[in-house]
């Protein structure tokens, strides 16, 4: 199995931490970033190829995983003008297998993984969670039947069922769905300043089942400002260590 590590954006709200270091190589822990907890996570999970697209600070990512022969850092070079949709399409030749997706700026519990890499009925999955209060970044989801219907940051209060966690996973022919919803979505207007959520509700909405499997409460947290930066390094302990990765003995709940 490979993964994609989203990591090309330089993260301007973590200003100053970002002036010169691009934001998935932040330390969360001594000596260890987010990227490398990552990789350590994924890794111990039995991912066997890891892909980085980067951008800001390309040179720096690719110097923090050399020797790391498991793992290649490419360059999306529209970075600076795009948001992920385009980090993702520039990857779109390395979907060749079934793969993982994941934001480089997430940090979560090795538990995480297990919920995404336990099997489910469809090709297409989305880590979800329940939260009794959503924020104005949560990528919130609306949920019908186990499946996805829609996702968006604007969702109305009254369609929110869960926000996304920001792992994805894709298997068989989800691989290749997820390959042509992409050439689809960047020839829309605006598509340099989309997500590539916006890729998968339009998945969704062409009647490709996208099954929301419940994380529960395992702790997770996005890194976009100098506070998630302070309170996931104080409260690192709630997310377990980089270096062990257990199974849960139950099968991963729909959503």
């Amino acid at each position: 199995m490979k993964a994609l590590i989203l990591a090309a954006g330089r993260g301007r709200r973590l200003w100053p931490y970002t002036r010169q270091t691009p934001k998935c190589l932040l330390t969360i822990e001594p000596q260890v970033s987010i990227l490398q907890r990552q990789i350590s996570l994924l890794s111990a999970a039995g991912v066997d190829r890891i892909v980085v697209v980067a951008g800001f600070g390309f040179e720096q990512v690719r110097a923090s995983t050399a020797g790391d022969s498991h793992v290649r850092v490419m360059y999306n070079p529209f970075y600076a003008v795009a948001d992920n949709l385009i980090s993702l399409w520039a990857a779109r030749a390395e979907m060749d297998d079934d793969l993982l997706i994941v934001n480089g700026d997430n940090v979560f519990h090795p538990d995480m993984l297990t919920y995404l890499l336990q099997p489910v009925a469809s090709n297409c999955q989305l880590l979800v969670q329940r939260k009794p209060r959503y924020d104005d970044d949560d990528m919130k989801v609306t949920i019908r039947a186990g499946s996805l219907q829609a996702i968006g940051k604007e969702l109305p209060a009254e369609c929110i069922d869960a926000a996304s966690v920001g792992l994805l996973g894709f298997r068989g022919a989800g691989v290749g769905q997820l390959h042509e919803i992409l050439e689809e979505a960047v020839q829309v207007e605006g598509a340099m300043s989309s997500y590539y959520l916006d890729g998968i509700q339009r998945l969704a909405q062409g009647g490709i089942s996208i099954q929301c499997v419940d994380s529960e409460q395992v702790p997770w947290a996005d890194i976009d400002t100098p506070q998630d930066l302070a309170k996931v390094r104080e409260q690192l302990d709630r997310f377990g260590s980089h270096g062990s990765l257990t199974q849960p003995s139950a099968a991963p709940r729909l959503a």
